[in-house]
Order: structure tokens, then sequence, then C-alpha cells
């Protein structure tokens, strides 16, 4: 197994919950990657999946496409790139599972991603989630570019609040009273790796011109034992299908032990 993450940057995402690998994918690599994903997005228009709404005209033409590895080899092997198996086992001290895929197209005008925390729909059980984060295009604060709360990993699970009519996203949790705010930049080929319990969003894309593009794999350890979703189509780094048990009660379950961290 290389070791991807230096001694600093691990130190960094201990502290902090996430770290930035820098240059960990080339421009080539990151520009298949966003043709491959064109081609899945062209896909979608033809067939009538993705239709332009006028209140959000760039919003809605550009929404995040979810598991795009079920459908194309070429991201189903990004997913399973000994790269990603090989830092997220450097974190997790285990074998790692990938649990699914997304990407993000974060076209000008798209409203910020309200903050939250992945486990609590995904539901890794025991544990949590590690999330690898390719950056396709260069990102900043203007372009809707990633933001942390450090130190909210250590919390546990937080109820979220529903965010509101504005948001196409379903939780959204109030950073912490004594709590700073991080806004991460990234170079085209940069991975932000960032645990399932941390805090963390995307500002508004308040650009003109620029896309923030971006695609992620999330991760569990070999040891989990039940999760939410994709639990019987998760992936080893050989690219093996794999099964645990369902967590179907994994929200009410939290709601039950936050009560008693209360």
């Amino acid at each position: 197994m290389t070791r991807w993450m230096t001694t600093d940057e691990r130190a960094f995402f201990d502290t902090n919950g996430y770290a930035v690998i820098q240059g960990l994918y080339t421009r080539q690599e990151t520009e298949e990657m966003k043709q491959e994903l064109d081609k899945i997005w062209l896909d979608g228009i033809v067939a009538g999946s993705i239709v332009q709404q006028p209140k959000r005209p760039l919003d809605s033409l550009f929404p995040p496409l979810r598991d795009v590895h079920l459908t194309s080899k070429y991201l189903l092997g990004v997913m399973t790139d000994p790269r990603q198996f090989d830092i997220v086992e450097q974190i997790i001290g285990e074998e790692a599972l990938a649990i699914g895929t997304g990407c993000f197209f974060k076209p000008p005008g798209a409203a910020a991603l309200p903050f939250h925390q992945d486990n609590y729909d995904i539901g890794v059980d025991p544990g949590t989630t590690c999330a690898v984060w390719i950056s396709l295009d260069d990102t900043d604060p203007d372009n809707g570019g990633l933001r942390f709360v450090p130190g909210t990993q250590h919390l546990g699970l937080l109820p979220p609040k529903i965010p509101g009519h504005a948001s196409v996203y379903g939780q959204a949790v109030p950073v912490p009273r004594g709590y700073e705010v991080a806004h991460v930049r990234t170079r085209q080929g940069d991975a932000v790796v960032f645990g399932g319990n941390i805090l963390h969003g995307s500002n508004p894309n308040v650009t003109k011109h620029r896309f923030r593009r971006a695609f992620v794999t999330h991760f569990a350890g070999a040891s989990t034992e039940k999760i939410m979703v994709h639990h019987l189509d998760l992936r080893n780094r050989h690219g093996e299908l794999m099964q645990r048990r369902m967590n179907r009660y994994h929200k009410l379950q939290f709601i039950d032990e936050y009560q008693r961290r209360k």
C-alpha cells in the first residue's frame, strides 16, 4: 500500500477532520473524468431525466449525478482506484469498502450546500464514512468551494434541521457555538478527504462563468456490520461486490443516542 498522505497531511486530518492532498490526479485524468461525466449528463438530457426549470435555469440543468459507477465502467475504475483505497485505509487502519459515488457540477448561480454530516444519511455502523472528493476544477469560496467546521468530527451525529424550500438538500445542521468555519481552496486534480461526522458543505457559486465540478466516492471500513445505502453492492479494492446488513433504523437509533448524550 502506497502512503499517499504525508505526515503533515495526516496530522492535519486528525486535528481538523479533513485534509487536502495536492495533485493526486493529473490534469489529463481529471479531463477524462469530466468528459465521461459530460456523456452521462447528455444521456440524461436526451432521456428526459434532466429537465430545465425556468426559475432555476442553470442549477436545474446541472443536478448532482448519483452513483454513476453503476452505469460507467470508466467511473467504476475511478471509484476503485488504488490511490483512493490506500488513502482511506491509511486513515481508518483497515481494509475499506467503496459505498457509492456522486458528481457535482455546481454551475454559476448554484446555491450553497448547507452544513451536514455524511453518515447521517449513509448510516455506517459501527464506525463512520470516509470520503475522497476529487476536484475537477480549481475551487475557491467564489465558485462554490468546500467549507468545513474543524473539530466537529468529535461531536458525533448532530440533529439536522429542515433547511427550507430554497435548498435542494434535505438536512442542515447549525454550526455549534464556539466553532469556526474553514473555507477550502483546491487546484484541479487535488483530492479532499474527510470523515463522515465532520460538518461540511459548500459555498454558493457567485461567479458568472466558472463551474465547480467534483467527483466523490464514499467509503467505509470492512468491519462495518450494517449500512443504510448500497448494503448489497459495496465494492472492495478489487471491484468485487460485497454485502452487509441494511441499517434500516439508523436515524431512529441516532435520535435515541443523541437524547442520551444530552
